[in-house]
């Protein structure tokens, strides 16, 4: 090796030491700033958990994103909804059959009409009904024929003409023969015709003020033993609102209570009214009650068999609210976040009810004033 190439080889050599003596003093000056980035950047935690209790340190993110708020009482007025539908009021619809099986001689009325009470609705010719009226007139002749014998024997008896004998037979057919009149009376009773009545053609008149709401005969028509009515009156000025509660909201409902409805067939009306009556009966299949409710119909825009969704609202009672948002669900629960101290709070299961002008009814699990979270409880475990 020449001279040269040693002098080569040192040169290469120095330079290889110098270059990794400038490298390890770099990294010992540039390591210590790559150890702060690298602390800089790692993120503060957001929470902290100590024994059930959930700590949000000074600097967390969602410190400030939490809001709380008093727990409350408020006295709120519950709502109920349910599907309803129209029905005639009993005691103001009057199913109309004939007295007896006959042929329709005329019909006074069409159907639509407003009638009163008494007017007649059409006339009838029934043949039980004319020998039922013969009976009668025969009955009151014996009769009256009778209580002249009976009179006549009282008056011979008094004079010591007639046996006693005689007397109390004449008393026993007048007995026999009024017995027979107040039966044959009471037959046209059944019938609907008065004595007074008796001969003249056979009405039938309207027994209440309303209106023919279903007519299902002509003239010229027999009728033997209809099972439907002629026809059905009914007054519709007032109708009432048959609607099927569920179990769980009969408490929320009592006779009196203020209810609004709306009608499929008058969208954008509504409609005020009262409950007439809850009944005790529970179906055993739905689970449901029946509660009937009045509403005004002066302008007969509610017909029966009309669908309806009303709304009950009860009278003003104390409850616990949250807003909706402050309730969270986890699997099969409802909880809150309580706030135990400054900045630290703990989870707790509470049973809700139902939504109550924007805000949720607690049944239990939280007392008047504590505060918890209400808004951003979600940021939370």
């Amino acid at each position: 090796m020449t001279e040269k190439s040693k002098s080569s080889k040192a040169i290469r050599n120095r330079n290889m030491i110098l270059g990794a003596v400038i490298l390890l003093l770099l990294l010992i000056v540039l390591l210590p700033q790559f150890r702060r980035e690298a602390i800089i950047e790692e993120p503060m935690p957001q929470y902290q958990q100590r024994n059930g209790h959930i700590y949000i340190p000074e600097d967390s993110p969602i410190r400030q994103r939490l809001v709380t708020g008093k727990v409350e009482i408020k006295e709120i007025r519950r709502q109920v909804s349910a599907p309803a539908t129209v029905e005639a009021n009993p005691s103001k619809r009057a199913n109309i059959f004939p007295p007896a099986g006959g042929r329709i001689v005329q019909l006074f009325v069409n159907m639509g009409q407003s009638v009163q009470a008494g007017q007649a609705l059409f006339e009838i010719y029934a043949p039980d009904l004319a020998e039922a009226q013969t009976h009668y007139i025969s009955a009151r002749s014996a009769l009256a024929q009778a209580e002249k014998e009976l009179n006549r024997k009282e008056a011979l008896h008094e004079r010591g003409i007639a046996p006693l004998r005689e007397l109390e037979e004449a008393q026993t057919e007048y007995d026999i023969a009024r017995s027979e009149m107040q039966g044959a009376a009471q037959i046209l009773r059944i019938m609907g015709i008065d004595e007074e009545e008796i001969g003249r053609p056979l009405i039938v008149r309207s027994p209440i003020a309303g209106r023919v709401v279903d007519l299902a005969v002509a003239p010229g028509e027999f009728i033997v033993e209809p099972e439907e009515p002629l026809m059905i009156i009914a007054d519709l000025s007032s109708v009432w609102v048959t609607a099927s509660i569920q179990e769980k909201d009969i408490r929320f409902v009592d006779t009196g209570a203020d209810v609004t409805a709306r009608f499929p067939a008058w969208p954008g009306e509504i409609y005020e009214g009262n409950v007439l009556f809850v009944s005790d009966i529970l179906d055993e299949e739905t689970r449901t009650t029946r509660v009937r409710i009045e509403f005004e119909n002066q302008d007969q825009k509610l017909k029966p068999g009309m669908f309806a969704s009303v709304r009950f609202h009860s009278e003003p009672a104390p409850a616990i609210v949250l807003p909706p948002q402050a309730v969270l669900q986890r699997r099969d629960f409802n909880y809150v976040y309580v706030k135990t101290e400054s900045h630290s709070y703990k989870m707790r299961e509470v049973t809700v009810g139902d939504l109550v002008d924007d805000y949720l009814v607690i049944l239990s699990g939280l007392y008047e004033g504590e505060e918890v979270i209400i808004q951003n409880a979600v940021l939370l475990p």
